[in-house]
């Protein structure tokens, strides 16, 4: 009977002196046979190691389930630890004793050493497996350390975390981007975002966050692009674009740099060279950035009234050295909820942050509406019915404080700082216009 408790994982195993006992469970990756000496190269989810087992030295009955296991087999060997300069990383494993757990059922469609090179078609349709091969899972260790940092630094300054509705009655951002479902006898969506949950949830919490999935119905195939996506949401009573501007200057710089300390091993794996943020990120309105990607040699002319077009944000993002805002933005480029400037009625009190090095987009927030007849007046000139807004002007109607906000794309933050080729390399099961499954 194998005694679970005792698995040591391999990168302590790797790590521990000349004849220790080992007790390692995990996957049989590659077999080498030669002969009277076989090299088994077993991994979990921190490493691998060899295992050699050397047929004048095992019993048979051992020796044949050695030599016999086919990739992706799970194993329980206990063996010793014998250092080895010849071995990977100048350590092996001479087997005592092999447990088969659970066999393959026939050989695997994919190579899980990573080895072979596979186009992005076979990474993504069989992506139940390809998460195995260890560079691919990197980006996730990443993640985890991102949602880490996050929490810790809303956490430490008083921030409730807000876990909201996934299914919604109404838009937020608009309704050409919503994925239609069926709730019951009622029509009903995917949340774009959080935002109007957040905003309830200030007049009762006034600092708010959370860590909660989005879904656009966008038909875009760029690689910054995906249909669900995770986003930092951020909501706080009591504040403007400017004050929230420094938050998320402040969240940027602590989870970055918190990011780089704690996750070298997978950023190093990836070969990502991330530098450390400091304080003062620069800042640029709509008009000057405007103004700059004139200065750029672009192919198509620079429209000043329109959103930025893709070649113009890579070309932006390549200007500058650090992630960057871009402020005062035209109120026809933005959302239903943002605030109209108190001196100029043509642009809004909102902001994106964009990532440097030809990256994207990370984040867009602002100051929020707040009184109950410009909410009103905001849900007209959408086109939208008051009545299917009704208990979201009721946050209105009775005491909504001035607030501010954003949502900040936690795939392409780690898409930025792991230095990916895509964004869906960020995330595990990446969904989009073409992938569905698994």
């Amino acid at each position: 009977m194998v005694d679970y408790s005792s698995k040591i994982p391999i990168e302590k195993v790797k790590k521990m002196t000349d004849n220790s006992k080992a007790y390692i469970g995990g996957w049989a990756e590659h077999l080498v046979h030669k002969g009277k000496i076989c090299f088994l190269t077993v991994r979990d989810s921190t490493d691998k190691i060899q295992i050699t087992g050397i047929k004048t030295k095992l019993p048979e009955e051992l020796w044949n389930n050695l030599i016999g296991l086919k990739n992706e087999t799970i194993v329980w060997i206990e063996g010793v630890i014998k250092k080895n300069e010849q071995a990977p990383s100048g350590v092996e494993v001479l087997p005592e004793k092999l447990t088969i757990l659970n066999p393959v059922h026939g050989p695997i469609p994919v190579d899980i050493t990573g080895r072979t090179h596979m186009d992005d078609g076979t990474v993504f349709t069989q992506r139940e497996l390809t998460i195995r091969i260890p560079k691919n899972k990197l980006p996730f260790e990443v993640k985890s350390h991102v949602a880490q940092a996050t929490r810790e630094f809303f956490l430490k300054r008083g921030y409730t975390e807000l876990f909201s509705p996934l299914i919604v009655a109404t838009a937020t951002e608009g309704g050409a981007t919503m994925f239609p479902i069926k709730y019951f006898e009622q029509d009903a969506f995917l949340a774009q975002s959080a935002q109007f949950y957040k905003q309830a949830a200030i007049t009762a919490h006034e600092k708010v966050f959370g860590l909660i999935p989005s879904f656009r119905m966008e038909k875009s195939r760029t690689r910054k692009h995906v249909a669900e996506f995770w986003q930092i949401e951020v909501e706080a009573a009591f504040h403007d674009h400017i004050s929230m501007m420094q938050i998320l200057e402040d969240m940027l710089v602590y989870v970055v740099n918190t990011t780089i300390k704690c996750a070298k091993d997978p950023l190093a794996k990836l070969d990502a060279k991330p530098k450390k943020l400091k304080a003062g990120l620069p800042r640029i309105t709509f008009k000057e950035a405007k103004e700059l990607c004139s200065s750029f040699e672009l192919e198509d002319p620079v429209d000043f009234d329109k959103d930025f077009t893709s070649p113009e944000e890579t070309a932006m993002s390549h200007h500058f050295k650090a992630p960057f805002f871009i402020t005062d933005w035209p109120i026809h480029t933005r959302g239903i909820y943002y605030r109209v400037n108190d001196e100029d009625p043509k642009i809004s009190n909102s902001f994106d942050l964009m990532a440097p090095g030809g990256f994207a987009e990370l984040c867009t927030g602002g100051q929020r509406v707040h009184e109950y007849d410009k909410m009103v007046e905001v849900i007209k000139n959408q086109g939208f019915s008051l009545e299917g807004y009704q208990w979201y002007l009721n946050l209105f109607k009775y005491g909504m404080p001035p607030h501010a906000g954003y949502g900040l794309g936690i795939e392409r933050l780690v898409f930025w700082i792991c230095n990916l080729d895509n964004i869906k390399q960020a995330i595990m099961f990446p969904r989009t216009v073409d992938i569905l499954k698994p």
